[in-house]
């Protein structure tokens, strides 16, 4: 049954068991006191499902939700050299980022990305932002969910509760993604251009970390990885809102330490440490992966909760509600 929600393994990271698993790391990592409704066994079940709904989005062929959609999946750091922009220039909202690639174009004669289907070709990809905004939209439902909860009927609770599982969900997805490390380099798939090392240029060396790999050795120690995973912790920032609210900066730093073991990765393969012959280095490298996406994503998830304010509009629109009701 697994195979009807893997769907193509080109381009995506971990399959649908391992976002699962990063799903079930982050749960077991949450504090006693965060809401009791998240762990509900439907519930669990549902976030867990969820973790895979972003690569479900990527099996329609149609070519307008892929140009829309295939980009929030990665960030290939390397792309940016093009245009000529560091990490630390980028701006923080989606469309300014997309408008300093535009200028960046123009000044340095660069074509645009329109040499395969998707016109996607040599894009650097949005995944830093798809994360930052899928996390506003998690304190969003968080925000009105309190409201809810003190001013509402159980009808509305209950649609706000289920809002809330949603977002939990679909954020996962785009946080496990940047814990493996293909997912944030133009070595995506098998390494491209030069190549003095020798590393492999395969193009199933993606789905081979995505899944093959483990599958290949009877899976990850899920056990003992649940047993070890840390607290979920508040995400500090000293962020200003003049450049963007929520943890962009913090989700940009959490990329780049992904992106830093791209070549380390290729590496364990080149050391036949990702073969089934001789898998011990391989397999903790990736557990260790999967841990990292577990983490930060829980610490995302509770820190949407601990930040989440009132949603102050929504608590005056039901105090007039009552009040028309007496």
């Amino acid at each position: 049954m697994v195979a009807l929600f893997l769907g193509p393994a080109e381009g995506k990271a971990w399959d649908y068991l391992r976002h699962r698993f990063i799903n079930q790391l982050a749960l077991a990592s949450l504090p006693k006191d965060f809401p009791t409704f998240v762990r509900e066994a439907a519930n669990a079940e549902r976030i867990q499902f969820l973790g895979g709904e972003p690569d479900r989005w990527r099996n329609q062929r149609d070519r307008a939700l892929r140009h829309l959609n295939n980009p929030d999946h990665y960030f290939d750091v390397e792309y940016l050299e093009q245009y000529r922009l560091k990490t630390e220039q980028l701006g923080h909202f989606r469309y300014e980022f997309v408008e300093q690639m535009a200028a960046a174009r123009i000044k340095h004669k660069l074509p645009l990305p329109n040499e395969n289907a998707d016109r996607l070709k040599g894009h650097p990809g949005f995944l830093p932002w798809a994360i930052n905004e899928h996390y506003l939209k998690l304190v969003s439902a968080f925000s009105y969910l309190k409201v809810f909860e003190e001013m509402g009927t159980p009808e509305e609770i209950a649609n706000a509760r289920a809002n809330v599982v949603y977002r939990m969900g679909i954020l996962s997805h785009f946080v496990g993604d940047a814990a493996q490390p293909l997912h944030t380099t133009k070595h995506f798939n098998g390494w491209t251009g030069d190549n003095p090392k020798s590393y492999t240029t395969s193009r199933r060396f993606h789905s081979w970390i995505d899944g093959g790999f483990f599958n290949a050795i009877n899976g990850h120690d899920a056990k003992a990885l649940l047993a070890k995973v840390r607290a979920a912790k508040l995400v500090a920032t000293t962020e200003s809102t003049k450049d963007a609210s929520g943890r962009f900066q913090y989700i940009m730093k959490y990329i780049l330490g992904q992106n830093a073991l791209v070549e380390p990765l290729y590496q364990l393969d080149k050391d036949k440490h990702l073969s089934p012959d001789t898998p011990a280095k391989g397999k903790a490298f990736l557990e260790t992966q999967l841990t990292k996406g577990g983490e930060v994503l829980g610490d995302l998830w509770f820190t949407a909760w601990k930040e989440a304010p009132p949603d102050k509009f929504l608590q005056s629109y039901l105090a007039k509600r009552k009040l028309n009701k007496q």
